[in-house]
């Protein structure tokens, strides 16, 4: 049987309901703005460079470190060696993110929840999850489906809680992503999402320290 059509009722007609139970009877907003309010924020991004510096003692110096999909931490004294918070992707197993990450919680950003996978209560009650209107609005403001260090950014701008929100590890496509084979295409519009962050910055919204 084809793989997709055996994963069907696990993933639509279990995972998808009870993700969307989750989300539904969360106020994540708040667990997220509990989190950051009156803090020091890094998110730090997935791009190569990254790995050419010397950023880790910086990021560390954060009151909360934001890590992003597989960006597990392989060069201490480039990307830091804290992880408080992590966007989760669907590539990874909940055994995997809780373990390597060990983070204080998760954050669910894709709307799709047949991809909420989280089996154990202690890390159910650590998700917090982006809610379907933000990804909706940064969707229409990129015109393209919004990359999980976009969505992240613009979920903290949202909360506008954080005593400051710093970038590190974000080059908008000029380098690859560390962990993505040769070749890899993107299916966002870094572009676009580069443009808007860049605003971001000149007004003040947040600080990128380039590589």
């Amino acid at each position: 049987m084809n793989p997709r059509f055996a994963a069907f009722p696990r993933k639509y007609l279990w995972q998808a309901p009870r993700g969307f139970f989750f989300k539904l009877t969360r106020n994540s907003d708040a667990m997220l703005k509990e989190m950051i309010a009156g803090r020091s924020v890094a998110v730090v991004g997935n791009a190569k460079s990254l790995l050419d510096t010397d950023f880790g003692p910086a990021i560390d110096a954060h009151d909360v470190i934001i890590r992003l999909n597989r960006g597990f931490v392989v060069q201490p004294t480039a990307q830091g060696s804290r992880t408080d918070l992590v966007g989760i992707t669907p590539e990874l197993t909940e055994d995997e993110t809780a373990n390597r990450f060990a983070p204080q919680a998760f954050v669910m950003l894709t709307p799709k929840m047949r991809h909420y996978a989280f089996k154990r209560p202690e890390n159910i009650r650590r998700t917090i999850f982006y809610a379907y209107r933000f990804w909706l609005a940064d969707l229409n403001q990129i015109g393209r489906r919004p990359s999980s260090g976009y969505m992240m950014i613009s979920y903290l701008l949202r909360l506008n809680s954080a005593a400051s929100i710093t970038l590190y590890g974000f080059d908008f496509g000029a380098t690859q992503t560390y962990y993505n084979p040769e070749g890899y295409r993107t299916p966002h519009d870094y572009a676009a999402e580069r443009a808007i962050i860049l605003d971001w910055a000149a007004q003040g919204r947040l600080t990128i320290v380039s590589a």
